[in-house]
């Protein structure tokens, strides 16, 4: 069971609800994020798709092989991939039926029933078409003062709060929150540390979303929350955010280009693919400034 009963946004929009926190971002809250384009500066805020990218180790590898045809003659030539790929690899987003305890889904729904290896009949990524909003990085790393928060090391409701008044960023109903712990220069130097742990959110963040209403919540790590080692034994912010919630988990994000142009606001959006009955989509997110 989840250590955070008492925080639930079932039937909030209705029994049969699958989209969550989406339902937050009307098209008032998308003309508002607009208005935060001031440069045009766009950043995609996505690691590369390749073979060793962040990915959860015990997953096999993005596999990629390319097929092509006349190369090396006058004749016109074609080239296309094969690719095979976790849903859950890479800068990716969680889908509302990714994680579940009590037998039970977002809004209630039975996993038995939802839940199939030929697909999810309930809450999959294709209920969500786009998520565009207003984005705000939360830079914990550089408001601390330091290249990376160590492995392990949580980021509670108490150093976000912190984190945007030293930013001067005002958090806002609607918002999707993306969390710099710095753990992404861990990744490029030392793979096997970046494996077996991170720092993220804990807890105590989860009454923090629910109040401010945030609509997803991002980080450059693999599983936004704090994990002492991977696999964990278990993984209370996905239970709470996810299923009690309805809250988007976005994972392994590059957050470097926007923490060093100091852009902690903008127009963010996030498509995934429309992966029938899927549990989650690889993403390239993309910062308007």
């Amino acid at each position: 069971m989840s250590d955070t009963q008492g925080l639930s946004n079932w039937g909030r929009w209705g029994t049969d609800d699958q989209r969550g926190s989406l339902n937050l971002l009307t098209a008032d809250k998308v003309r508002q994020a607009a208005a935060l384009v001031k440069t045009g500066k766009v950043y995609s805020l996505s690691m590369p798709l390749e073979t060793n990218g962040p990915q959860w180790p015990m997953r096999h590898k993005t596999w990629k092989v390319t097929t092509h045809r006349s190369v090396g003659t006058p004749a016109p030539g074609s080239a296309d991939d094969v690719v095979i790929m976790h849903s859950h690899s890479g800068t990716h987003m969680d889908a509302l039926c990714h994680y579940w305890y009590g037998d039970h889904i977002y809004n209630g729904f039975a996993a038995p029933e939802a839940i199939t290896s030929q697909g999810i009949t309930r809450n999959a990524i294709d209920n969500v078409p786009a998520l565009v909003g207003r984005g705000v990085l939360l830079d914990v790393a550089g408001w601390k003062g330091v290249a990376n928060l160590q492995l392990g090391e949580a980021v509670t409701a108490d150093d976000l709060d912190q984190c945007a008044a030293a930013q001067g960023t005002a958090i806002q109903p609607g918002d999707i929150v993306l969390v710099r712990t710095g753990w992404m220069r861990i990744f490029t130097e030392d793979r096997a540390q970046y494996d077996h742990g991170e720092p993220g959110i804990d807890t105590s963040t989860l009454p923090w979303l629910k109040a401010h209403d945030i609509v997803g919540i991002g980080a450059d790590n693999q599983a936004v929350e704090v994990l002492q080692t991977i696999p964990p034994a278990k993984l209370p912010v996905h239970e709470c955010a996810i299923r009690d919630l309805g809250i988007y988990l976005l994972e392994n994000f590059n957050l470097d280009a926007l923490a060093a142009d100091q852009v902690h606001e903008f127009l963010l959006v996030i498509a995934p693919l429309r992966l029938t009955g899927g549990a989650g989509s690889p993403i390239n997110p993309i910062a308007i400034a």
